[in-house]
């Protein structure tokens, strides 16, 4: 699941994939700003395919967890904590 993150993040900050750490990569320090953070987790929310009801309350938490720790593995236990991905937060298969 953190490197589905870690791919949605590379695809809307526009930058390699590679250079993105699960565990210490930034999502501001990568170049991020409040409205690529909502794009970003919209397209999560998507790929896991989070009804509309279930997505408002977990946007709010992803949000509130990017500002936290704005790390790929945050992203992806505030997933799993919301009930969805169904797996391990580094669990998925990928680069």
């Amino acid at each position: 699941m953190a490197r589905t993150v870690r791919r949605i993040w590379a695809d809307v900050l526009e930058v390699d994939i590679a250079s993105i750490d699960l565990h210490h990569s930034d999502f501001f320090e990568l170049g991020g700003y409040s409205l690529l953070a909502l794009q970003s987790i919209g397209r999560l929310l998507a790929e896991y395919g989070v009804d509309e009801v279930a997505s408002v309350e977990l946007e709010g938490a992803l949000l509130n967890r990017l500002f936290e720790d704005a790390t790929p593995m945050a992203q992806a236990e505030c997933l799993v904590a919301g009930g969805h991905g169904g797996a391990a937060p580094g669990g998925d298969a990928g680069p």
